[in-house]
Formats: C-alpha cells, structure tokens, sequence
C-alpha cells in the first residue's frame, strides 16, 4: 500500500498542520513576548536584539505543540557570567507571573508555560557567521537558512517526519530521549525533498552514513570521517564544522531506521500515534516475574535539584556505572533503564538473571607454557585464603575454583554506595542524593510503586521491551 494513497498521509496532514485560527494565537502570543522581553532587557539596560527563532519562525511547528523560541541576542563582548545571569533575569521579569523554569543546553536558560505554548527564552551572542562564542548563536543563521529554502510543501513533510519520529520516540534533542531535534529533521528532509524519501534514504542507512545537503566537502568523505565519528553524520547547512546529528543516542538512531522500514512495508496511523498500552497490574507484574525467572532490582533515590538536562545526564551516568560495577562483580545484567518524574522519585532498574550467585566461581589462568605467567598465577592463588580447590590444569591453561566476595546484589549496592557511590562513577549530584537516603527495591517491593500511573506506564514499557512497530 502506497503512503500517498492510503489516505493517511491526509489524517495526518489535518491533524499536525496548524489551523488560522491557532496561528493567530501563537503568532500573537510570539509577538507579546518580543515587545515583553524588549522592554524587561531595556529596564535591566541590556544592549541586544530579540528576535523570534526556532520552529514558529520556520513555519514547522506541529498543532497543539507550539514552542515559542525568543532569542536575546547580545553583543560579543558580553562575558559568558553575564550571559547567564543578566539575560536570565531579564527572561524571568519578562514572564512575572508565569511559572519559570530553569533548563541547559550549553548553557542555562528559561522556560515557561503559557496557554497551549512552551516558551523558551534563550541568551546567546550577536556574531558573525562562524565566529561562534556558544552552541545558540548558530540558531539566528539555521532560522534564515531554513526561511530561505523551505517551500510551504516542504514544510509539510517536515511536519509529518516530526510526528513520525514522536509516534517512534525518536523526536528530540534533550538528553532525556537523545532523538533527532526539530533541526535535524528539517535538515534531513530538506536533503531527501520529502517525508517518505527521508524513510526511504533511512531505511538503507549504514554506521558512518553522511549527508551533506549544501556539498560543504565537496563529497570528500574521508575528511568528514576523520572529522565525525558518530554512525550518522549530518553536515550542518551553516557550519560545515557541526555534525548536527552528533546528540542522536545510537537506540534512537537504529530504532528511526528500525521504524521507518516498518513503515514503508505496511503503512498505518499508528506509526504517527501509536495505541497507548495498558499499564500492566500488580498481579501481572507477578506472573511476568515467576515466567522471566529473573529478577528486578531498582535503586530509589530523591529530589535533585538541577535543570532536567542536568538531571537526565546524571542519571545516564549512574546507570552506566551501577551496570559496570555489577558486570565487575559477576552479575548478569540483562537490560537496564532509568525512570524519573523530575521531582522526587528517580529510580535505576536493572534485570538481572540472579540476584544472589553461587559461593565459587572458577576463574582461568594463563596457558602452562607461559613460564613467568604460570608463576605468577600459582604464587597468587596456590595459598590463597579465597582458593577453594586448586589450582589444576585444564587442558593447556592453568584453572582455580575462588570464592566469590559478592554474593548477593543487593549487599554488592549497600557497600559501594555508602559514600554515595562516588567511588564507582556515580555522579555527583546523585551520590549527594544517595549520601542522604536510597533505598534498593527488589522484585514484587517495586510493583508496590505501579500505582504511580508515570512509573507503572516505565515499568509496562520496560518489561515488554518491544518497539509498538513491531507488534
């Protein structure tokens, strides 16, 4: 079945495609903010242009997800503090009486909810093309570049490949979901001429697969490999330099590509929106746990006071180190993923195949003709309090039955985490939070928390671990 007439390129089209009405709106809301934040850098004498950017700008933004980007740009000689503090407060004063919101890209800026819209208010340097101080000062020069060479057609199918991407979860640049940005989407349809040759130049992507939509290298590929080496790399139209693909996570990357050749198999509304799955319930959490016969365990730990960007990267950070230390220890990691509500329930969770391990464990040494090594081996393992039997030969190599100092996940968490976990990587802000309370849940004491309807949808999600493409 053909996209174009399965007739859900029109569903699509008359659900994502803003109405007059609504442009009217946002439009009008986008143009109170410019006169409000020109007055707010005004009183505060702050020397810069503001001017309204990102996807209302371009004409790509999506019915009903309205993100305003107003732009405070301020001169080169602003020092990097006073970006951060003048421009900040002149986007809080700006939006008195809205509730503001503190993100990071590079650095900080402001975001709010007004109405239907997100704002964000965001600070960065008025400087000449190439001469860029921060990451947002490119931003002025993609608004251009895009009002300069999108069509209105064109815009459109960005807008299909944007609700594509978040019916997949691939949408979006935040570390949260380390997806494709609103940029990079209409970088790559703006190189494939339309949605569906975007799925279909993706569904034949190879690690290391380059576009370059303005011929910046001239297709001088080994350049742009010794320059890049994320598996996709998208030259960005305005700074040969940038690879605007470089924050796509490499699960979101394969799960787009993963997607997208479902798609153009067997075409449905539901890779657009995808059917909500029921959240699992306590005794199905029960019955999925006695059929795994593995085991779950999460780690609890509170409120952490920094910017979402901030917090996700944390909790990326700590998973990975919890992972490797129980791979260090001889625990089987099967899957791990990590939950948080932004306020005060974070959790890391893990499937193990045991959480408690047999007191042994054989270890394998060097092969006996290895004269200085076979010493080596015997010296530290022949009187050794921890050696249980042996040390025997195993076909050509040396082989020793140990004892384990771990047995028990759980007790492997508590030791290695009394200090906060610092030891092992954790980052900073989440061992400051462990430092004052955790807690290790294990098995049937975390489907005590499917009540919580956020994480009993996480815990749903991670069980089934299947794509909704592939159902």
């Amino acid at each position: 079945m053909n996209f174009d007439s399965s007739g859900i390129r029109q569903q699509v089209l008359e659900r994502i495609v803003p109405k007059e009405d609504e442009r009217k709106e946002v439009y009008a809301l986008s143009e109170s903010l410019l006169q409000s934040v020109s007055k707010a850098a005004r009183k505060a004498s702050l020397k810069s242009d503001i001017n309204l950017e990102g996807s209302v700008a371009k004409d790509t933004w999506l019915s009903g997800d309205a993100d305003i980007d107003i732009f405070i740009r301020v001169d080169a000689d602003l020092s990097r503090r006073e970006l951060e503090t003048t421009c900040l407060a002149v986007a809080k004063d700006a939006i008195k009486g809205n509730k503001a919101i503190e993100r990071f890209s590079e650095h900080p800026y402001i975001e709010t909810k007004i109405g239907r819209s997100t704002v964000n208010i965001v600070p960065c340097y008025n400087v000449e093309r190439g001469m860029w101080k921060s990451a947002t000062d490119r931003t002025p020069y993609h608004t251009k570049y895009m009002n300069d060479n999108l069509t209105k057609e064109l815009r459109n199918e960005i807008r299909l490949l944007k609700r594509f991407m978040m019916g997949s979860g691939t949408y979006g640049a935040e570390i949260k979901v380390g997806g494709f940005s609103g940029m990079l989407c209409e970088t790559l349809t703006l190189a494939y001429r339309s949605f569906e040759e975007t799925l279909r130049g993706a569904a034949s992507w190879r690690n290391g697969t380059i576009i370059d939509v303005e011929n910046q290298f001239g297709g001088d590929y080994e350049e742009v490999h010794d320059l890049f080496e994320q598996p996709l790399i998208v030259i960005d139209p305005i700074d040969k330099a940038r690879n605007v693909a470089a924050a796509v996570r490499p699960e979101r990357l394969w799960e787009f590509v993963s997607s997208a050749r479902a798609f153009l198999k067997k075409p449905t509304i539901e890779f657009f929106y995808p059917s909500k799955k029921k959240k699992i319930s306590r005794s199905q959490f029960s019955v999925a746990l006695t059929q795994r016969q593995t085991s779950l365990l999460g780690l609890w730990f509170g409120d952490i006071r920094a910017p979402v960007d901030v917090l996700w990267s944390q909790i990326y950070k700590t998973e990975k180190s919890i992972v490797n230390l129980m791979h260090s220890k001889g625990f089987s990691v099967l899957r791990s993923s990590s939950f948080s509500d932004e306020r005060d329930l974070n959790m890391i969770v893990l499937e193990v195949e045991k959480q408690k391990l047999p007191k042994t464990i054989k270890r394998l040494g060097p092969p006996v003709e290895k004269i200085s090594d076979s010493e080596r081996f015997l010296s530290a393992h022949l009187v050794a309090h921890d050696t249980v039997s042996g040390p025997w030969i195993e076909g050509d190599r040396w082989a020793v039955q140990k004892l384990r100092r771990y047995t028990n996940a759980k007790n492997l968490w508590d030791e290695f985490l009394i200090d906060g976990g610092r030891n092992i990587g954790v980052s900073g802000l989440v061992a400051e939070s462990i430092r004052k309370r955790y807690r290790i849940l294990a098995d049937q004491q975390l489907g005590k928390l499917l009540t919580n309807r956020e994480f009993g949808e996480f815990i749903t999600k991670f069980l089934d671990g299947r794509p909704h493409w592939l159902r």
